[in-house]
């Protein structure tokens, strides 16, 4: 082999080596997509398809369900209830944007008298109620059922929100005359303080009465549309009748840890 092919086959090399790297870099980036939480693949450390690991959207039957702790119904006028759900879950870093219920009521004869179905969020650990007012019903309601209907979606949410305090402690329950009835009627003033610098919107606020052996003898819910950070409001709850027996009011401010805003 004389100069020139030396020195030709050495071009050829060249820019076989060439096109050889940029070839190379291009499948490597094609081949080589960094895992997002996104791209509908089990990749990273994820633990599920874009769930587990340092994905914010946990696996299903990663966590378990709410503790349903009891249900049933008050009466608010003839053939009207309200139907609550008193829940509980111990995650403090994590919340459900949407899940999906029902309320199933029974009478004695196991017919079902009225089937109300909804959807909520839930918050971080802690106590909660689902509640669903003015619900008509046929007859006398015997046995209340509660169910999810759809499987739980948990995602991690900031530990800060485990920290939020709205304190209701403080609650004033009084009688009234509305004039065109003498029945009279029962009010509950509630006083809500939020000490956390979070804005809230749109919060379900529960109030549920108990007798002297701890039995929930009535319930209702408002929606309060704003609380402010560090603000303190006065929220008031109605009943059409005298509530006799009161011992113990509990009030349940339902925050959505996914509208809050921080200031």
């Amino acid at each position: 082999m004389n100069w020139a092919q030396k020195r030709r086959l050495t071009y050829i090399l060249i820019i076989v080596i060439f096109f050889g790297i940029i070839g190379f870099a291009i499948i490597h980036k094609i081949t080589n997509v960094v895992p997002t939480c996104f791209d509908h693949k089990k990749n990273g450390d994820e633990k599920g398809v874009d769930c587990g690991g340092g994905c914010s959207l946990y696996c299903a039957n990663e966590l378990s369900d709410p503790t349903v702790q009891w249900v049933r119904v008050f009466p608010v006028t003839p053939g009207i209830v309200h139907a609550v759900a008193y829940i509980q879950h111990g995650y403090p870093v994590s919340a459900a944007r949407k899940v999906g219920y029902e309320f199933k009521l029974y009478d004695d004869q196991n017919n079902v008298i009225a089937d109300r179905k909804g959807s909520t969020f839930l918050g971080t650990a802690g106590t909660s109620a689902i509640v669903e007012t003015l619900i008509p019903v046929s007859g006398n309601v015997s046995i209340a059922r509660f169910a999810f209907t759809d499987p739980l979606s948990w995602e991690k949410v900031s530990p800060t929100f485990s920290q939020v305090v709205i304190d209701s402690s403080h609650t004033v329950i009084e009688s009234f005359n509305t004039g065109d009835t003498s029945m009279p009627s029962t009010r509950l003033t509630a006083t809500l303080q939020n000490k956390s610098r979070y804005n809230f919107t749109n919060m379900d606020i529960v109030a549920i009465f108990y007798d002297k052996d701890g039995n929930a003898i009535t319930s209702s819910k408002i929606v309060l549309p704003s609380l402010a950070a560090l603000q303190t409001k006065n929220v008031y709850f109605t009943w059409p009748y005298p509530v006799p027996h009161v011992v113990r009011t509990e009030i349940i401010p339902r925050f959505n840890p996914f509208t809050a805003q921080s200031i």
